[in-house]
């Protein structure tokens, strides 16, 4: 049924997250507050790695049976606690075909503090937005153009919010410490690794030379980190072949990165990148060591009419606009005394 066989180690991270999340609620009155904080953090990291496996999964199918992926996917929702299906439009078809232009709704230029840990720890909340928006705008075409993606999306977004609200009802408590404080970590830590491996690489376009190719994003080559999140430090790699499967990434970033990358692009410690990076000496540097220097921020570009059917506009299906418009139409009706009931 594995469209690959290493994704059964994929499948078995998905079930362990929902053993200890099962095993932390439980035993949660039997417990103390350190041992249950412990669990918080525990089922944090199943949560940030099952958002690892989700990603994957976005680029690279689990499994040959259309509905048994339609399922996984749900079940990757409850893990993750966002619809994965929102993925495609705010990183596979911005991030990974805009990196870092105006066109990437999640370009590391957005955080433009002087302190640099505080782009490590905004990074996440400030783009949320953003991403949020194409998500959004993406969905509403896909629903105008009748699309089996907007269904999907729609019923991953029903099952988590029905199970959230059923767990919340039976105790807030647990909720908050197994459920939803993991959840916003998971979030949280697989949005800020694009800080980490595009802040100060090189920009992607089209007359790149064939070194500037290899040199646009950073890659964390440690042993345990990447048996941790399925290889996702293997970056350069996944861009220039997203959907390669997960478990080829360290063996052909050996063969076609390593000797043609910038050695500063190679970190085999993320602890010490984090440390040197955002505590001390904390400076933002790009990867040839020079201070980076920020152009003004531009506002986002559309990408989603490339991809709707013809005859199709961006205010037909931009939620933004329709709710920008209808308010606009409710204030000027008050002004003018037109809008019945006021």
């Amino acid at each position: 049924m594995l469209a690959n066989r290493y994704d059964v180690f994929s499948v078995l991270h998905v079930c362990v997250y929902f053993a200890v999340c099962h095993f932390a609620w439980v035993r949660h009155d039997a417990t103390q507050w350190m041992q249950a904080w412990l669990s918080t953090a525990l089922v944090s990291y199943y949560a940030f790695a099952c958002g690892c496996v989700a990603h994957n999964s976005m680029h690279c199918r689990t499994f040959e049976h259309r509905g048994l992926e339609t399922a996984y996917h749900q079940i990757l929702t409850l893990t993750f606690g966002h619809p994965v299906s929102t993925l495609v439009p705010g990183h596979n078809l911005s991030h990974h075909r805009h990196t870092q232009t105006t066109l990437d709704a999640m370009r590391t230029s957005k955080v433009r503090f002087e302190w640099h840990f505080l782009n490590l720890l905004l990074f996440q909340p400030t783009v949320a937005r953003d991403v949020f928006a194409v998500d959004m705008r993406y969905l509403s075409m896909q629903k105008m153009m009748n699309r089996a993606f907007f269904g999907q999306a729609c019923a991953q977004f029903a099952v988590l919010l029905v199970s959230q609200a059923v767990l919340l009802w039976m105790d807030w408590r647990r909720f908050l410490l197994y459920v939803y404080l993991p959840h916003v970590f998971a979030q949280w830590a697989i949005v800020t690794m694009n800080l980490l491996q595009h802040d100060g690489c090189h920009v992607p376009c089209s007359d790149d030379t064939p070194a500037q190719r290899y040199n646009t994003a950073r890659n964390f080559t440690g042993r345990v980190l990447n048996l941790l999140t399925f290889n996702n430090g293997y970056h350069t790699i996944h861009h220039m072949f997203p959907r390669m499967h997960w478990s080829r990434l360290r063996e052909e970033h050996n063969r076609q990165v390593k000797p043609h990358i910038h050695p500063a692009l190679e970190q085999s410690s993320l602890g010490v990148y984090l440390f040197r990076t955002f505590v001390f000496p904390g400076r933002r540097l790009d990867y040839l060591g020079a201070p980076v220097v920020l152009a003004p921020e531009q506002p986002d570009e559309d990408w989603t009419l490339q991809y709707a059917a013809p005859g199709l506009v961006l205010e037909d299906y931009d939620v933004d606009m329709d709710v920008r418009g209808r308010l606009g139409r409710i204030v000027s009706g008050v002004g003018t005394g037109c809008v019945r009931g006021s």
